[in-house]
């Protein structure tokens, strides 16, 4: 019942970050530098426009929304294409086009097998050093207080994350106060954070189901996912029957994961919860991290403290669809959430109930921890 974020990671969907960056981003074997002529670059801008339009979910709200700036985007994008010269040029100029559909859970990428130069690749190469900061981590502040840091998640964490809860059981009963601090985690998969929801709620888990958008080229993208993921969690069982509607739907039309718009997952509650959370948020908590703020939220326990979020979540599950030059992969989003219309987030974001000012400097932002402490431990967030 619960939206997924399978494939929806924000970092795998920033092409920037693997072929546009500024400078010398690529050396002389990098894909980047392959020779691209004006008339192939525009046959990809096409498909681009052609392909988000019958099969990106969030396309129908764009274009009802801001249709003619996507137009007029468009042209100003084939215009450009006649100045091509290579990859990266085009890379820049359908790049700039997919960006006028929304500001996130979009993008461009590289084809399966191809690669650029590691130091030009930040999402996808990850350093030990890198790894660690992404990791959960746990603190106590003090008899009544700890804190609960959870930079990433992706789901490689996911059984970190489950053995942070366990070997701190005891802290984690004892104490009245948690601070949750989820900023800057850009997300990953919702099944990273499902250790923690028993501590914070109150009941059943209450949320929106997801609608996949029915086409043939959304059916066979979601055909090869399980492959892709190795057929982790049992993939294979739970897409099958999402993937028998979408067979026997009308082309062009969206069809539930589950049987209802909104439902409730049973949640198995902690028998010690903590009496008050503060969750601490900012503009970099996105996609899942976004849906973890939405859940532990319902609870009485919660309240969200920061910043808005980054405004990532009402489309997702990302496929991708590579373009005629067979050198760039689209990657667009098949799902969307039943929250739609009334609830939209997507270039919004989860506004926090106490709004603090963005820090000026990291000695600022570790301070907010330090002010969070102090309020939920009787004192005033001004610190008067």
């Amino acid at each position: 019942m619960m939206q997924t974020t399978t494939l929806s990671k924000l970092s795998l969907s920033v092409f920037m970050a693997l072929a546009l960056q500024s400078g010398n981003a690529f050396g002389a074997d990098d894909p980047g530098v392959a020779a691209v002529t004006p008339a192939e670059c525009l046959a990809d801008l096409e498909d681009t426009a052609a392909f988000m339009q019958a099969n990106d979910a969030g396309a129908p709200a764009a274009l009802a929304d801001h249709g003619p700036l996507i137009a007029q985007a468009l042209d100003k994008a084939r215009g450009a294409t006649a100045q091509v010269t290579d990859l990266r040029s085009c890379g820049k100029i359908v790049y700039a086009y997919l960006r006028h559909w929304r500001g996130n859970h979009i993008g461009l990428g590289l084809p399966e097998g191809v690669s650029p130069n590691k130091a030009a690749n930040p999402v996808a190469v990850r350093s030990a050093q890198a790894a660690d900061r992404g990791a959960p981590r746990f603190k106590v502040l003090g008899k009544d207080t700890l804190v609960l840091t959870l930079p990433d998640f992706d789901d490689s964490y996911a059984a970190t994350v489950e053995t942070l809860v366990a070997a701190h059981r005891a802290e984690l009963a004892s104490h009245k106060n948690w601070i949750i601090d989820v900023r800057g985690n850009g997300g990953g998969s919702d099944s990273t954070y499902r250790p923690l929801l028993g501590w914070l709620l109150d009941g059943d888990l209450r949320g929106y189901n997801t609608a996949y958008l029915a086409t043939p080229a959304n059916i066979k993208a979601q055909e090869a996912v399980c492959g892709q993921l190795g057929d982790t969690d049992g993939c294979k069982t739970r897409m099958e029957p999402i993937l028998a509607k979408m067979r026997a739907a009308a082309p062009g039309s969206f069809v539930l994961a589950g049987n209802k718009r909104i439902g409730s997952d049973p949640v198995k509650l902690e028998a010690k919860r903590p009496a008050r959370v503060a969750m601490l948020a900012d503009h970099g908590c996105a996609s899942s991290c976004e849906q973890f703020v939405l859940e532990a939220r319902t609870s009485y326990r919660v309240k969200v403290v920061g910043r808005p979020t980054a405004g990532a979540l009402d489309v997702s599950n990302l496929r991708g669809h590579t373009l005629p030059s067979g050198r760039i992969v689209l990657r667009y989003a098949t799902t969307r959430s039943t929250r739609l219309p009334d609830m939209r987030i997507d270039d919004i974001g989860i506004a926090p109930d106490i709004l603090l000012p963005a820090p000026d400097d990291q000695a600022a932002r570790d301070a907010e921890v330090a002010q969070l402490q102090r309020w939920l431990e009787g004192g005033l967030l001004d610190g008067r």
